[in-house]
């Protein structure tokens, strides 16, 4: 009972409002007092005090241990010590949200290395001979794998992860799985794709390793597996997203996005580059045709709109179509990143 409805009742009490059970509670608190005195409106408040007290003090002899946890619980090293454990809580959750997205979303190595499969469920496979060697996956993915390559990967692949680590140089035809990404783990980068096709070119001599897509998307990153587990934390590994006609290129701290050096037609395309001449045709539409045919961003600077462009660019590349096109009309293209720039000679 609260003080507030106490003294309440102890009014009805006076008024003669009071049940009998309740009258009958009253001369039991009254009871309590050792110089009772009659209950009226004078002394009221002193015998409410006086009831009070005896009650609560009866309680505190009856069950010590309610008063102990009564003042502990808010007592400030009682707080302090909930405080503390709440905010180690939040650390040890928070920290262990983000280590897990910094290393195992991040991974330097396939899950068969750091988890090693029993004898026989990881193949290894070298190409000792002088052409390319095929290898279907159990996704039923292909890799052409090069000479001098070597490919290591899992008998049947996990339900949540494809994986596959190179050395060397392979062609990949990825089978789609949009819930299954194919990590391929390979000399100073990482590569993931859902399905699609690309090739990879290991590091040699002076020559940096590439990437190169021929169709759909691929997420690279810089491989920090020579990193320690702090530097890990503290840094997301770089990454470029390339699409078709593009490539990685592998640099001594990160990954360099540009153009491959012979972009091919999309498929829908095939035919229609065979049969590309042009007549009076505005730069910046010519340009637009370009990027449709590569799926490539070829881009002309505003001030070319009204140059025209007239000839044949059926059945060759991309560079060798741009070289054509500058000498007509007397401009110069750039490749900055994975765009292609058209613009006026300096």
């Amino acid at each position: 009972m609260s003080r507030e409805n106490f003294h309440r009742l102890l009014q009805r009490y006076l008024a003669g409002q009071c049940t009998p059970a309740e009258e009958q509670l009253v001369h039991h608190w009254y009871d309590m007092l050792e110089g009772r005195h009659e209950i009226n409106p004078e002394n009221l408040d002193t015998i409410e005090n006086a009831i009070w007290d005896k009650i609560h003090e009866g309680i505190n002899i009856s069950h010590p241990e309610r008063s102990f946890v009564h003042s502990s619980r808010f007592s400030p090293t009682y707080l302090r010590f909930w405080l503390v454990a709440a905010a180690v809580a939040i650390f040890l959750i928070g920290s262990g949200t983000f280590i897990y997205f910094r290393v195992i979303c991040y991974p330097v190595s396939p899950s068969f290395v750091s988890e090693p499969m029993s004898d026989g469920q990881v193949i290894t496979i070298t190409n000792d001979t002088d052409h390319h060697m095929n290898i279907i996956l159990s996704d039923e993915s292909l890799v052409e794998l090069y000479p001098g390559a070597v490919l290591e990967y899992p008998k049947r692949f996990k339900a949540k992860n494809r994986e596959v680590r190179l050395s060397g140089d392979a062609f990949f035809a990825v089978a789609a799985n949009l819930e299954n990404p194919f990590w391929v783990f390979h000399e100073g980068m990482i590569t993931k794709v859902l399905g699609t096709k690309f090739k990879i070119k290991s590091p040699k001599g002076n020559a940096k390793g590439e990437v190169i897509v021929y169709s759909g998307k691929v997420d690279v990153f810089y491989n920090v597996g020579n990193r320690n587990f702090v530097k890990r934390l503290l840094a997301v590994p770089e990454k470029a997203s390339i699409t078709t006609n593009q490539k990685a290129v592998l640099q001594p701290e990160t990954i360099e996005e540009t153009v491959m050096e012979n972009p091919l037609p999309i498929s829908t395309q095939v035919d229609a580059i065979r049969h590309e001449t042009f007549k009076d045709v505005p730069m910046t539409t010519l340009a637009k045709t370009l990027s449709d045919l590569y799926a490539l961003d070829v881009v002309a600077d505003s001030s070319l709109a009204g140059t025209m462009f007239t000839g044949d660019l059926s059945g060759i590349g991309l560079f060798k179509q741009l070289d054509i096109i500058c000498t007509v009309t007397n401009t110069q293209y750039e490749i900055l990143g994975k765009t292609v720039f058209l613009r006026n000679k300096q």
